[in-house]
């Protein structure tokens, strides 16, 4: 216990663990396996990165996103903690100087994802490294009952066979009980020690509310939230958009935030946010790794996620300081039909799935039998335009291929070139004094990055080019020299998405999409759906419900809108006489309604139908009024 608390203080400057973070830390670090399951905002990256500094040899972190991995990699590099990640784009030689690195000691962490684990490159190199702990990120991707299901998750238990003294973490944040089930049986964690945070958060509510206009909705929900930071989440990037537009033209201070954006954007936008600039952000669902905000004090649905996970995993990124918090669906008729059919159009059928494998490899000149462990970048509005095939559909596709271990498929693109000196120290002194025009930017490599003798470093070329004052175009043309010459080896940056393929191109009708990749997947999520459905249509605490969904139990919030509903009167007494003052002058029911907070608007239509029964208010030419 004590060399956990002295890790952390040192490390991170914690003086204490968050509740359970010490006792899964602990167990890892004297052997054990372990399953975790913390909910959103419960620290699940202390729990294994304290072990995987105590232990003796390298900790292997099994991860499905490649930004997840950068995002954990930079704050660990940051901390003077030795951490790299193996991501598509890196070029052959990268990955095996990265993977020497490993096996002689000189990294404490190497991120990898499970498609990788399968490599033969890989796996000679694991087999003679000194592993300490082996952790899976996400671990509710190997279950078929999964909301994220990945096939490629459920080869991971045998990477054991090389080293099974090693103890294995896995952690998820969302896993009902027969996810739970599988997680274990498939990683085969022997005799786990079992971890399990409660799900409820009593300081903050679920509030889902039916509304005519749910941008007038989200518009009236930021005005009386002035000052206090928020976020909006939208399921497309067309919502976030025209949502953020509509907002600034109210004069509320917003940003947005979406994978279609430049890194530098998505940075910035945070940026903004993390320091209060821009209190509320608009977003897709990109907008929640890594963000540890405390003081999120209301999270809006503007469109619903089609899982309960998604939405209680979106919804718990309010309130983490302990303090009161609020998350709000606006729901508008028909968006639950909106919800299937968002769902169906993830699973194109299989014929158009074949269509963009042969138009893929088509556009990259990739012959029958070749393109194995290639990386390529490519521009999608190129490629749909030349093969006119819709985008939308192209990227479910290629999720599907994903999964079906076809190929890796990143929309983010590579950040900032990767380089590497090729050439050792006193050969690259004797070439800058022959070529003057390019010293001053190999004298500022060498004082940026320690160790581009030894391994790949990322460039920050936007930082270089200040600090040189020479503009982008001046920089590349110097870093092409340096390569031409043979000086760097390099992978050069880029925005757009990226495919590397898993194997070589195989012929149209080799290509078959597992049960499990498409089938079963589709039912699981249609099953998902419903139960989003129910919540949202339910007469049951929504606090209560969506517990009660990942198998624990609550007893009903009070909070929530269904709870307010319930004992509306009991706490608005005078509901009726204040509905009596803003009859002064005659309404509509949206005029009236719009006089009340949301969580009483129901409540409000009910008693004016009541209330008009009873002739204590008259309605005529569609607006209500006092009698005369």
């Amino acid at each position: 216990m004590e060399k956990s608390r002295e890790i952390l203080q040192r490390t991170w400057g914690y003086s204490a663990f968050r509740p359970l973070q010490e006792d899964i830390a602990d167990a890892a670090i004297y052997g054990k396996d372990v399953f975790a399951l913390l909910p959103t905002g419960g620290g699940k990256s202390i729990c294994f990165q304290v072990p995987g500094l105590a232990r003796e040899g390298i900790c292997i972190v099994i991860s499905p996103l490649i930004a997840l991995m950068e995002d954990q990699v930079n704050q660990l590099q940051k901390r003077g903690v030795r951490a790299k990640a193996l991501t598509s784009g890196m070029s052959y030689r990268e990955m095996d100087i990265t993977l020497d690195n490993a096996r002689f000691g000189g990294l404490d962490f190497l991120y990898v994802s499970p498609e990788r684990l399968q490599t033969r490159l890989f796996q000679e190199r694991l087999k003679v490294m000194e592993v300490g702990l082996f952790v899976v990120d996400e671990a509710h991707c190997i279950s078929e009952w999964g909301h994220d299901f990945r096939p490629s998750y459920q080869l991971i238990a045998e990477i054991r066979n090389f080293h099974p003294e090693v103890p294995m973490m896995a952690l998820t944040a969302t896993a009902t009980l027969q996810v739970q089930k599988d997680i274990i049986e498939s990683l085969g964690l022997k005799d786990p020690m079992v971890f399990e945070a409660p799900f409820e958060r009593n300081n903050i509510s679920y509030e889902v509310y039916p509304v005519s206009n749910k941008l007038s909705a989200v518009t009236r929900l930021c005005q009386r939230n002035q000052g206090n930071v928020g976020i909006i989440y939208c399921q497309t990037r067309r919502s976030v958009k025209e949502i953020t537009k509509y907002l600034l033209s109210q004069k509320i201070n917003a940003n947005m935030y979406h994978g279609g954006m430049l890194r530098k954007q998505r940075s910035a936008a945070l940026e903004a946010w993390m320091k209060e600039q821009t209190p509320i952000m608009v977003a897709t669902n990109a907008f929640g790794m890594g963000i540890d905000k405390p003081n999120v004090r209301f999270v809006a649905h503007f469109e619903l996620p089609n899982n309960p996970e998604a939405y209680f995993q979106e919804a718990g990124r309010a309130g983490r300081d302990g303090h009161t918090a609020r998350t709000f669906a606006f729901v508008e008729p028909g968006d639950l039909d909106q919800l299937k059919l968002r769902l169906n159009a993830q699973f194109p059928d299989l014929d158009f799935v074949k269509l963009a494998y042969r138009a893929l490899c088509s556009y990259l000149k990739i012959a029958i039998g070749s393109g194995n462990q290639e990386s390529y970048t490519i521009n999608f509005s190129d490629f749909s335009k030349r093969f006119q095939l819709p985008i939308q559909d192209l990227f479910a596709a290629f999720k599907l291929l994903e999964m079906n271990g076809d190929i890796l498929f990143s929309e983010d693109g590579i950040r900032g070139s990767r380089i590497k000196f090729t050439i050792d120290n006193a050969h690259l002194y004797g070439f800058q004094l022959k070529n003057p025009q390019v010293d001053q930017l190999i004298v500022l490599l060498n004082r940026m990055h320690q160790h581009l003798f030894e391994t790949y470093a990322e460039i920050d070329e936007d930082a270089i080019c200040e600090k040189l004052k020479i503009s982008t175009e001046s920089l590349n043309k110097q870093l092409s020299y340096l390569e031409e010459q043979g000086i760097i080896d390099i992978t050069w940056r880029t925005n757009l998405p990226m495919v590397t393929f898993l194997h070589e191109r195989f012929p149209d009708d080799y290509i078959k999409l597992k049960p499990e990749v498409y089938l079963f997947r589709k039912e699981r999520a249609l099953e998902r759906l419903e139960a989003m459905r129910k919540f949202v249509e339910g007469k049951q605490c929504r606090q209560q419900y969506i517990i009660e969904y990942f198998g624990q139990h609550s007893a009903p919030c009070g909070k929530c809108d269904i709870c307010k509903e319930n004992d509306a009167f009991s706490k608005h007494p005078r509901l009726e006489l204040e509905i009596l003052d803003v009859l002064q002058e005659p309404k509509t029911v949206q005029e009236i309604v719009h006089c009340f907070e949301d969580e009483l608007h129901l409540k409000v239509k009910q008693l004016l139908k009541e209330m008009q029964l009873a002739e204590r208010i008259s309605f005529s030419e569609n607006k209500y009024s006092l009698p005369q």
